[in-house]
């Protein structure tokens, strides 16, 4: 057992309820949780502010090992992220930030200096990890690791109902595109692909409310623990 309780895993696809799922989770065992794609996106954020082509590789390389993160666990157990001290917030899910996020994920050598960041903040335990390596990469000896997966249709539906409910005016079948094209960058990629590990428990979240998906990945957790 590590020093701080369990190292939990949840990857999947974009849209699957993960970080939903992960922060009530992390709540309910009072650890802390953080998004892994939040590090990702905060690097791909300074992509995009600097004007940098995501497939620019040294360039990202560099952009990497100069973020500097500290994190303070807030109320809900989320992990406040501070980038170079600023927090980011809403500025790290804008969709434009979302594709470069997905781009510059494909860089092997940036991956690899975020993935030691994110072993320093998870290491001792008592953390839910949501990403898309999680399980496979970042941590393949975590205690418990979960797999969410849905349709693309059934997650470009989900986003196009939250950013309706945000007040805006989203085009689906843009929105279903964008997904598919990271879904394949991301199962594609050479490094650290997208895919369950061998030892996760798969849940398809498709037909599944959100209560639902956090009551499944509970109940194997409270049968892990005993």
């Amino acid at each position: 057992m590590r020093m701080n309780g369990m190292l939990i895993a949840i990857d999947g696809t974009a849209g699957t309820g993960k970080s939903s799922v992960g922060k009530a989770v992390a709540a309910k065992l009072g650890y802390g949780f953080l998004s892994t794609g939040e590090m990702y996106r905060a690097l791909a954020y300074k992509v995009f502010e600097k004007h940098i082509e995501p497939e620019d590789h040294d360039a990202v390389l560099a952009a990497a090992r100069q973020l500097h993160f500290t994190f303070v666990r807030q109320p809900d157990a989320s992990l406040k992220m501070y980038v170079d001290g600023e927090h980011l917030g809403a500025k790290l899910h804008l969709e434009e930030v979302g594709n470069v996020a997905s781009r510059v994920s494909t860089n092997g050598e940036a991956r690899r200096v975020l993935m030691e960041k994110m072993r320093d903040v998870g290491e001792d335990g008592g953390i839910v990890m949501e990403g898309r390596d999680v399980g496979t990469v970042i941590f393949p000896d975590a205690e418990i690791k979960f797999y969410l997966d849905a349709s693309a249709e059934e997650r470009a539906n989900r986003r196009f109902k939250q950013l309706q409910q945000a007040g805006e005016h989203p085009n689906y079948q843009q929105i279903l595109s964008l997904i598919q094209q990271r879904d394949y960058r991301d199962s594609h990629r050479a490094v650290a692909p997208l895919k369950p590990a061998k030892d996760a428990i798969i849940i398809d979240t498709s037909a599944l409310n959100l209560q639902q998906v956090i009551d499944a990945v509970w109940e194997k957790i409270q049968h892990y623990a005993s």
